[in-house]
């Protein structure tokens, strides 16, 4: 069988000087997963090892460098999904777990699907997993746009809460992602985040929400989708993008008919979509200003870009 890796960090509006430096951690990433890959190694090990990469890269909103919520702390999501047995795993609201991917594979090769907050990290303790002050995710960009953001804002004087900002002026939806298909023929779908910048602490996006951030069926396809977290639920992207392939739809026309979906069903719908066939053909679109990627196959060379 045919192997394959498409990886993404980010449909947003990536400013000028980042361009580069994303690019590059999205490279990086695609390398390492097909490494992994070329050997015989499985989607899922490929999958984690490039999404752990790019949660360590401080340029990508994943693990450290993520942005910041209202309150100013970091708070993690992620998920995978195996689409030979469809099991999936995911964890949300993390705040002490410096690679919430590696405990979604935890959570996918254990007894449930979907573990939040105290809960995920308790099942980490479990498993013997790392953990990191929550001080040690956070970096000096992302304080200086919490804090610049914080003062023009009037603040509540008995309470860290805020309104969530409108998606118009939000410009950072760095999620990362990944699909792999491997030498067995599986494929496999994976996203991580720090969430939308100043979110409310709790918030929930669609990165770990099957059907919505991710989906794999190792007979029909992957997709992963980024962007504004809200708007993608609204129309479960994911799954929109799977019904076009299972209706025989080339990739690339699935992924650019899941943006449109998504700008006409939603008001300021703003995202990205990455898919990956059984046979190894590529799809990705977005209606961001960017969006990083890097994908290979086994007749095309490394291609990456934003």
């Amino acid at each position: 069988m045919p192997i394959a890796m498409i990886v993404h960090g980010g449909a947003w509006d990536i400013p000028d000087e980042q361009v580069e430096a994303h690019i590059h951690g999205c490279r990086v990433a695609l390398e390492a997963g097909l490494r992994i890959l070329r050997v015989g190694g499985t989607a899922l090990e490929a999958c984690e090892a490039a999404v752990r990469l790019m949660e360590d890269d401080p340029i990508f909103d994943a693990g450290t460098g993520s942005v910041l919520t209202s309150a100013g702390t970091v708070e993690l999501d992620a998920a995978l999904m195996d689409g030979r047995s469809l099991r999936y795993g995911a964890v949300a609201n993390l705040k002490r777990i410096r690679n919430p991917i590696s405990l979604a594979r935890r959570v996918l090769e254990g007894p449930a699907t979907f573990i939040g907050g105290e809960g995920a990290e308790h099942f980490a303790a479990s498993c013997g997993m790392p953990f990191c002050d929550n001080a040690e995710l956070i970096v000096e960009r992302e304080v200086a746009l919490w804090q610049a953001w914080k003062a023009s804002r009037r603040q509540d004087e008995e309470s860290t809460l805020v309104a969530q900002p409108d998606p118009g002026v939000v410009h950072g939806h760095d999620t990362v992602g990944a699909i792999a298909l491997d030498k067995s023929g599986n494929l496999v779908a994976a996203n991580s985040t720090g969430g939308t910048p100043f979110k409310l602490p709790g918030r929930i996006g669609d990165t770990p929400m099957v059907g919505c951030g991710l989906y794999a069926d190792a007979t029909i396809g992957g997709a992963v989708c980024t962007g504004w977290g809200e708007g993608i639920v609204r129309v479960a992207l994911a799954r929109r993008a799977m019904e076009q392939l299972e209706r025989g739809v080339p990739p690339q026309t699935a992924a650019e008919s899941a943006m449109h979906t998504l700008a006409r069903y939603v008001d300021g719908g703003r995202g990205g979509c990455i898919i990956l066939t059984p046979s190894g053909q590529i799809g990705l679109a977005w209606n961001t200003r960017r969006m990083a990627y890097a994908y290979a196959t086994e007749d095309t060379p490394l291609i990456a870009g934003v």
